[in-house]
């Protein structure tokens, strides 16, 4: 639980000054990591769903919340493409699944994606699929703030070879 609280004041802090301020002014905001994030990762660690998400009561409900879904096996690929190793607590290796990291962050993350796959219906979010290229996903996620702006979206083109 300590974890969930240490989690809830660093989401308080960002949203009391960098989300709420910008939203009273008219703008958009975009989120990455909002209060979903919480009720999936604490929920894997075992905390009580509801207690977290009346740990997060305080949080404005976005207008729009997008849920980028993709397969563990490439997320683990994709993770070490770019890192020479996972990070403890990213990999869930304090809850003593596995000894091997890699194996360890198939466990745990496999979970805490079960937990966002439970809260598309609760909380409403729009799934996209992160299997595809960045321009594939930025089409989809214009398309999504476009209706959701109710604005006709700008076309990306597509990629160019290198």
């Amino acid at each position: 639980m300590t974890f969930s609280l240490l989690h809830a004041t660093d989401f308080a802090d960002r949203l009391l000054y960098k989300i709420i301020p910008p939203l009273k002014a008219g703008m958009i905001v975009l989120a990455d990591r909002y209060a979903y994030t919480a009720f999936a990762r604490d929920a894997t660690r075992g905390v009580d769903r509801q207690w977290v998400r009346e740990l997060y009561s305080f949080a404005v409900r976005p207008d729009l919340a997008l849920y980028f879904r993709v397969p563990i096996d490439m997320s683990v690929d994709r993770l070490m493409a770019r890192r020479v190793k996972l990070k403890f607590y990213e990999a869930g290796m304090d809850l003593g699944w596995s000894s091997n990291p890699v194996e360890s962050f198939r466990l745990f993350q496999g979970k805490v994606l079960d937990e966002y796959d439970r809260l598309v219906d609760e909380f409403g979010l729009e799934v996209v699929s992160a299997v595809g290229s960045i321009t594939e996903q930025q089409r989809v996620v214009r398309a999504l703030v476009s209706q959701q702006l109710q604005i006709n979206h700008v076309e990306i083109p597509d990629e160019q070879p290198a």
